[in-house]
């Protein structure tokens, strides 16, 4: 079962969200039995979502020595779950949330734009996470993903201690971005420095660290803009 301390954060996450039109990003949940995990998507008005397991591109998960593991995915009624076999370390995805294009009048659609009529501006949204389950030196290094959050250090974080990342983009430091909690970022959010670093304060139990990074782009029949997202979960103690 997952415990009181996740099931309090998260309901903290939701409420705290509810307010504002927020984005999408997905992340782990431990399920009842050990290496079972729960595929979780949130999205506007902090709201939980379903989604098409197959925009889930990547799941990987090494152990403490940076071996890989076996997952195995299973769709079910409530969405979609995971199992990890033997004692994972770090677990990370890349979900492909499509593009959204803004047609004239009404909401968005999933479509390229150049598929929706009287539509100007489209955004690509791809959304990178990890879940550190065990910490460990290897959970310092870069793994590659195109945006990415590393930790700086390979010791467990603290509640409201500082906790210091790093935000690469191709895998150079991004300077500007945002850290928030949960689903997006607030004006009062630490931003990273031009070597791509910020500190998070993280809450007692578990935590959603979330970076993101919009980015126009020009001469593209599908889309007028690139989203990434990242969703970094962990225990504070």
């Amino acid at each position: 079962m997952i415990s009181k301390s996740r099931q309090l954060a998260l309901a903290t996450i939701l409420a705290c969200c509810a307010s504002g039109a927020l984005a999408h990003t997905v992340w782990l949940e431990p399920a009842q039995s050990a290496g079972d995990y729960q595929v979780l998507f949130g999205g506007h008005a902090g709201k939980l979502e379903t989604y098409q397991p197959a925009k889930l591109k990547q799941i990987d998960a090494v152990d403490k020595s940076g071996k890989p593991l076996k997952v195995s995915r299973n769709v079910t009624a409530d969405g979609l779950r995971l199992h990890v076999d033997g004692s994972p370390a770090l677990i990370s995805m890349h979900f492909d949330n499509g593009i959204h294009a803004k047609p004239a009048t009404g909401p968005s659609v999933e479509k390229p734009m150049n598929e929706v009529p009287g539509a100007t501006r489209a955004t690509y949204a791809v959304k990178y996470h990890k879940t550190v389950v065990a910490w460990a030196p290897l959970v310092t290094k870069v793994i590659g993903q195109p945006f990415e959050v590393v930790p700086l250090s390979a010791q467990q974080p603290k509640a409201d201690q500082p906790f210091r990342v790093r935000v690469l983009q191709d895998g150079k430091p991004v300077a500007g971005v945002k850290l928030g909690r949960g689903e997006e970022g607030t004006a009062a959010d630490p931003v990273t420095d031009a070597e791509g670093i910020a500190a998070f304060v993280p809450q007692s139990g578990f935590n959603r660290l979330w970076a993101g990074k919009r980015m126009p782009v020009a001469g593209n029949p599908q889309y007028t803009e690139l989203s990434y997202e990242y969703s970094f979960g962990f225990d504070a103690k």
